[in-house]
């Protein structure tokens, strides 16, 4: 096994092509649904917004480019698990529907790791083991997706990440300078 934590950071370069990411943005500039993210504070037992009215926009609406990229994260995730190569952990029981993420001028994510309980029906609720994050343009200025408090992981159109989501791989994403950064993000059970 290996001990260094950056290893199980995969990144797959043009995960997805320009024209996949263009139709992908087009249809999401269309829609009307995108709300304010949230975090739950589990202390607290409610949603709170860390970053104030910086914090960016999410939707879960479907776009008909969606199922075409359900489709290759699933190829890509048994490559992350051939590229990992761990014996005793080598497949997953599922993966979450993509939620869509628009940053506007000034939005950000405040640091925090992907402990996202509320795709877990039930109590008592778990938490997923992978992180899969696609970032769709470029043309955007600031919005520097960070790790570790000072690792920045660089992408161009189209690139995937993906991580464990656990508390060891604390990342946030700068605030937005100029334009509009879309990304999207799936979570592996």
């Amino acid at each position: 096994m290996n001990k260094n934590l950056e290893f199980y950071i995969k990144k797959t370069p043009s995960f997805l092509n320009k024209n996949i990411c263009n139709q992908t943005i087009k249809e999401l500039k269309q829609l009307e649904d995108w709300k304010q993210h949230t975090f739950y504070d589990h202390i607290k037992k409610e949603t709170v917004n860390q970053s104030g009215e910086q914090e960016l926009d999410i939707t879960h609406s479907s776009v008909s480019t969606l199922k075409f990229i359900m489709d290759k994260l699933h190829i890509e995730l048994q490559n992350y698990m051939n590229y990992i190569n761990l014996n005793w952990y080598n497949s997953w029981a599922g993966y979450t529907q993509i939620r869509f993420n628009r940053y506007e001028k000034s939005k950000k994510m405040a640091n925090h790791c992907d402990h996202i309980q509320s795709i877990f029906p039930g109590e008592p609720k778990g938490i997923p083991t992978l992180s899969m994050l696609c970032v769709l343009n470029e043309n955007y200025k600031g919005g520097e997706f960070i790790m570790f408090d000072n690792t920045e992981i660089k992408f161009k159109q189209g690139d995937l990440i993906i991580f464990p989501s656990i508390f060891l791989y604390p990342h946030r994403v700068e605030p937005v300078t100029k334009g509009v950064r879309y990304s999207f993000i799936s979570w592996v059970f």
